[in-house]
């Protein structure tokens, strides 16, 4: 029953939203688009009579006939109740009212045109923020129905979690449900990918209960993603945005355990993040022996040439939106695709190769050309939607089922 009466309390205030942005958004336009538009007189005269200085309003209101006639103008027409406003409005002077003025209103009468447009604009503005209010108002009443309507629902799913051993869930999640996480009351909080995972969104998950905080991951790899460069370690300007409380706390001497045995990487590759980061890395057995790529003489090669890189203007990394534009460079993107037949032609299939750029003009770049010669990409999701709110992809594009080569930016490449 009280969630049927708050429904029906965020209907009405929905309503009142609907009907007071269209007010705001009719007269916000005629504001904007009308060079000499004034508010009725009706509106007018109850700002002038109740919010501004009362001479105004005794100036040019028609004054009343307490005798039961009516003023009349030329032709015998009925004087409208906005005639003084009207006339003051054009600079012209009060008409048939010119006697009826009262002395203390005169100045208004004598003010030149400049200064009475000074004053409609500023009535205008006022009565803009006023219809600004009401909606302000409305959509207030709706938020707090709607919170109320959670606080209900959210109740009942607090008792279904309290009644849970184990909680799995993202860290953008444990921000949006903090009041549930909370309501569970956990003790034993576990992060995955703690190096990776944005200081504050670990804190949102901490309730008061938890008595243990347990970090997973690798503080020397990815850092969290920050979409301004400047905010990051690695601009140097001390706002290190992107440290995570993982590697806040080992490099404040905090204790940990690290893994120093790999079983993924052929000694060949191992041997570059153990003179790099890793000096304490040792490898696994099962990764010795493994067969070698064929048609190639060492399992890493680095090619070395000269052609300059260019500038892509239709895209930006969203990633540092410092830089304007990305990077391409159509030399290398066909030493890929070269690279990509070569390795078909050593019997390697699709599926068994990815391809890895560090900017999204290089990445539709590669894209387009692998496209022209047969070879279709499977781009990582984040990167496919980069494209699509850039514009250089449509949604139905990106909704196509997707094709064996992998490609992605670095970073983004999806296990």
């Amino acid at each position: 029953m009280i969630i049927e009466s708050l429904k029906r309390e965020a209907l009405d205030a929905a309503g009142q939203v609907k009907k007071a942005y269209g007010e705001y958004r009719h007269f916000s336009s005629k504001c904007r688009h009308a060079r000499s538009f004034s508010a009725p007189w009706e509106e007018i005269s109850g700002l002038l009579e109740f919010f501004e200085d009362q001479d105004f309003y005794n100036a040019l209101r028609v004054p009343d006939d307490n005798t039961g006639w009516q003023h009349a103008g030329k032709g015998g027409r009925k004087i409208a109740a906005d005639y003084l406003y009207e006339r003051w409005l054009k600079g012209t002077n009060p008409g048939i009212f010119t006697n009826s003025i009262p002395s203390e209103c005169k100045a208004i009468w004598s003010m030149g045109p400049d200064e009475r447009k000074s004053h409609v604009q500023r009535w205008t503005a006022m009565l803009l923020d006023e219809r600004f209010a009401t909606l302000q108002k409305w959509v207030g009443q709706y938020n707090e129905s709607q919170h109320e309507i959670d606080v209900q629902f959210g109740d009942a799913d607090a008792h279904k979690l309290q009644q849970k051993s184990i909680i799995g869930c993202t860290t953008t999640g444990a921000a949006k449900q903090s009041r549930l996480i909370h309501a569970a009351k956990p003790d034993v909080i576990i992060v995955e990918e703690a190096g990776e995972i944005l200081e504050s969104h670990v804190l949102t998950a901490l309730a008061p209960t938890v008595k243990q905080l347990v970090l997973i991951g690798d503080h020397k790899q990815l850092r969290p993603k920050v979409n301004n460069f400047t905010l990051t370690v690695e601009k140097g300007d001390g706002f290190d945005l992107n440290r995570s409380l993982f590697e806040r706390l080992i490099i404040q001497g905090a204790s940990h355990k690290t893994l120093s045995k790999q079983h993924r990487m052929v000694p060949e590759i191992s041997k570059f993040p153990r003179q790099l980061t890793y000096p304490d890395l040792v490898d696994g057995p099962n990764t010795s022996g493994r067969e070698r790529i064929r048609g190639l003489r060492d399992r890493v090669v680095f090619l070395n040439h000269g052609k300059q890189e260019a500038s892509d203007k239709d895209i930006r990394d969203r990633r540092d939106p410092t830089v304007k534009e990305s990077k391409r460079n159509p030399f290398e993107a066909e030493m890929v695709l070269n690279c990509v037949k070569y390795l078909g032609q050593q019997g390697y299939a699709t599926t068994q190769i990815v391809v890895l750029t560090p900017y999204l003009g290089q990445l539709r770049t590669i894209q387009d050309l692998l496209r022209d010669n047969n070879l279709y990409a499977d781009l990582s999701d984040m990167d496919q939607a980069e494209l699509v709110r850039a514009g250089l992809i449509s949604k139905a594009a990106a909704d196509l089922g997707k094709q064996p080569l992998r490609i992605s930016t670095i970073g983004m490449l999806e296990p």
